[in-house]
């Protein structure tokens, strides 16, 4: 039985996590007014939200204290618009991708988002999201503070959307405990950056860009150590049971 404080506690909890649309809605409203930094900031926000509300959640156990609300469900919800639909948004407005490509690019996105988000497999049992979790609201901002080239935003959201809807594991830089010290330091330099460059307005400083840069570079590293280690795990086991099948 739980008490009323655990009870409120629970209720604010999803409230916080629902206002997670509203931050979105103001990143969105920057974009359609231009203001590309303003909603980066909002978008920045609307993820650290994310990444608080999920620890915060296990803690009190909010799945029991009020148990007619789903959390991942209305989490899910509020990923989608504010790490997928604004992103897109994002992307249109400031002419990132070349001509005649937005709208094919932005549709594919959206739909591998949305399928992706409906994935009953998304995490593995440590925790390790399955597929390219729809993290847009990270990519584009930060191809757009490189100042990247139109054809290598394109070549990277179409790389993404493919890994969207495969098996290969992404880290979850809190949830996973895998070298979690660097890829929480990785994360928070990442953000920092984007950050910075959005305050600044600077997009010309070599040493934040660099950051960037490095930030997922980490994260490429751990998709593919994980992978190598998939294989040899897999190998492993298949010459096990072969050297313990009857002869």
């Amino acid at each position: 039985m739980y008490t009323q404080r655990e009870i409120r506690a629970g209720w604010i909890l999803h409230v916080f996590t629902a206002s997670g649309v509203i931050v979105g809605m103001l990143g969105l409203e920057s974009i359609v007014e231009g203001h590309a930094r303003a909603a980066i900031l909002w978008l920045v926000v609307a993820m650290l939200m994310d990444g608080i509300d999920g620890p915060i959640a296990r803690k009190i156990n909010v799945r029991h204290a009020i148990p007619h609300i789903d959390g991942n469900t209305l989490d899910l919800i509020v990923d989608y618009f504010t790490c997928t639909i604004v992103p897109v948004a994002f992307l249109d407005k400031f002419d990132m991708l070349p001509d005649n490509t937005i709208a094919l690019t932005g549709f594919v996105i959206l739909l591998t988002g949305a399928l992706w988000m409906a994935r009953t497999d998304m995490e593995t049992e440590d925790r390790w999201f399955r597929g390219f979790p729809a993290e847009w609201n990270v990519i584009i901002p930060t191809l757009f503070l490189l100042n990247a080239n139109e054809w290598f935003n394109l070549a990277i959201c179409a790389s993404l959307c493919v890994l969207t809807t495969m098996h290969v594991e992404f880290p979850h830089p809190v949830s996973v405990r895998e070298k979690r010290p660097m890829s929480l330091l990785a994360m928070t330099v990442w953000i920092g950056a984007m950050v910075t460059l959005a305050i600044e307005q600077e997009r010309q400083n070599r040493g934040l860009r660099l950051l960037l840069v490095l930030a997922p570079l980490w994260t490429a590293y751990m998709v593919i150590d994980r992978a190598r280690r998939n294989r040899a795990s897999r190998r492993s086991g298949v010459t096990s049971a072969a050297a313990s099948a009857p002869q």
